[in-house]
C-alpha cells in the first residue's frame, strides 16, 4: 500500500469513527451511450424526462459547495455514462477548484483527444474504465454496442499518453468470462491495474427471472471466476494467505457477525443519485432523502442514522461462511426483496467458494510433499 492509500484509509477511518462524511459518489445522470444486459442503473431518455429530467449544473455546483464545507474530499462521478452529463468539464473544474480529490468512473468509449487533454492537464486521482471485453463482438453482444471494445482501448490510450491515472475494472458475465484472460493482458500491455468483479447484482430487468436465464454469471461459475482473479490480482505470497485465512475463518464456531452496515456506507459516505436523492450507497434505495430539499448536511444526519436501523437476517449474522460471503443489506434486498432475506445466490456462491479454497490448499500441500 503506497502514502496516497495509506493517507485516505486514515482519514476514512477517522471520518467513520466520528460519524462524519468523508466520501461521496454523484450519479450524475442514468443516461448511457449503451445498453448492458446486466446495468442496474440505466434509464432512457423518455424515463428521465417523465421523471423530471436532469438537475442543472447550477445545483450540482452549490450542493459541491455544502460538501467541501462538511469535509467531504473523495469524490467519485458517475453515472450512467457521466461524460454526457451536460457541462461535466464546468462541473469537473469547480469541484476540483474546491478541493475535492475526484475519481471519474466511465466506460471510456467517448474518451477523446479533447477529454483526455481535459484529464491530462486538471488530473483526476484516477479513471475507472470498464472494460467489458476484448474484442468489439462481445461488446456487441453485452453491451449493444458497435466497436465499442476499439473505441475504449483507444481512449484509454489516450488517458495514458497525457499520464493520466487509470484502472480497468471488469465485470464477468456469461457472455464476457472466456475473455477474462485477455483482459489481464491487456492492463498488463498498458502497465495498468486491473480488477474483475465476479458478483454482479441483478439487473434491473432480470431481478424476477431464475439465474439461470440471467446474464451474469452462476453462482457456482462466479465462485470459480473469483478464486482465479484473486490469484491473478495478487502475488503468490498474499493469495495463499487468502486462502489460508479464508479457510481458517470459515471454521471458527459461535461467532456472531454484524447485523448491520459494517462498511463505509452510511458511516462516512454516501451515494446521491441524479434525482438529488442521498442514500448510503450507490446499491441502496433507500433510505433516501433529498439532498437539495434538505441541504446535504441534515441529509446525511439523516441517511446515517436511518441505516443504522437496517438489519441483516438472523441467518446470515450466524453463518460460518460469512467471511466469504458477499451478503450485505444491500445484496440482501436486491436478491431477495428484503434487507433480511437470505439470498440463495450468494449462499451458494459462498458455498462454492469455500469448496474451492479448499481444492486450492490440498494441491498446494501435495506439491509441496511432492517437493520434498
Amino acid at each position: 500500500m503506497d502514502f496516497d492509500q495509506t493517507n485516505e484509509k486514515t482519514i476514512l477511518l477517522r471520518g467513520k469513527r466520528l460519524q462524519r462524511p468523508v466520501s461521496g459518489t454523484l450519479e450524475l445522470l442514468p443516461l448511457c451511450n449503451m445498453a448492458c444486459d446486466m446495468c442496474y442503473v440505466h434509464r432512457s431518455l423518455a424515463e428521465v424526462e417523465a421523471l423530471g429530467g436532469l438537475r442543472p449544473i447550477e445545483d450540482w455546483i452549490r450542493l459541491g459547495k455544502e460538501m467541501a464545507n462538511a469535509g467531504v474530499l473523495f469524490l467519485m462521478l458517475t453515472g450512467g455514462e457521466p461524460l454526457l452529463f451536460p457541462n461535466f468539464q464546468e462541473l469537473y473544474l469547480e469541484l476540483k477548484q474546491l478541493g475535492m480529490i475526484l475519481t471519474v468512473n466511465t466506460n471510456g468509449t467517448l474518451i477523446n483527444e479533447t477529454w483526455a487533454d481535459l484529464f491530462g492537464k486538471y488530473k483526476p486521482r484516477r479513471i475507472n474504465v470498464t472494460l467489458y471485453g476484448s474484442d468489439n463482438e462481445t461488446y456487441e453482444e453485452l453491451c449493444h454496442y458497435p466497436n465499442g471494445f476499439s473505441r475504449t482501448l483507444y481512449g484509454i490510450q489516450l488517458l495514458r499518453e497525457r499520464g493520466v491515472d487509470v484502472k480497468i475494472n471488469g465485470s464477468m458475465t456469461r457472455v464476457n468470462r472466456k475473455n477474462m484472460d485477455a483482459i489481464y493482458q491487456i492492463g498488463r500491455n498498458l502497465s495498468v491495474p486491473v480488477h474483475m468483479d465476479t458478483y454482479m447484482l441483478p439487473g434491473l430487468n432480470e431481478r424476477d427471472i431464475p439465474f439461470n436465464q440471467q446474464s451474469r454469471l452462476s453462482p457456482e461459475e462466479a465462485a470459480v471466476a473469483d478464486v482465479y482473479a484473486q490469484r491473478m490480482e495478487k502475488s503468490p505470497e498474499l493469495f495463499w494467505k487468502y486462502v489460508e485465512t479464508k479457510i481458517s475463518q470459515t471454521e471458527e464456531n459461535n461467532i456472531r457477525y454484524p447485523d448491520q452496515l459494517t462498511c463505509l456506507a452510511g458511516n462516512c459516505s454516501f451515494a446521491i443519485n441524479w434525482l438529488g436523492k442521498m442514500r448510503p450507497c450507490v446499491t441502496f434505495d433507500e433510505p433516501a432523502v433529498s439532498v437539495f430539499e434538505l441541504g446535504f448536511e441534515e441529509a446525511w444526519h439523516t441517511v446515517s442514522q436511518k441505516s443504522k436501523e437496517i438489519k441483516l437476517s438472523e441467518t446470515c449474522v450466524k453463518c460460518t461462511l460469512r467471511p466469504l460471503c458477499k451478503v450485505c443489506v444491500a445484496s440482501s434486498f436486491l436478491e431477495t426483496g428484503n434487507y433480511d432475506g437470505v439470498p440463495e445466490y450468494l449462499c451458494r456462491y459462498a458455498e462454492e467458494m469455500l469448496r474451492l479454497l479448499k481444492e486450492e490448499m490440498s494441491r498446494n500441500m501435495e506439491a509441496e510433499s511432492d517437493a520434498v
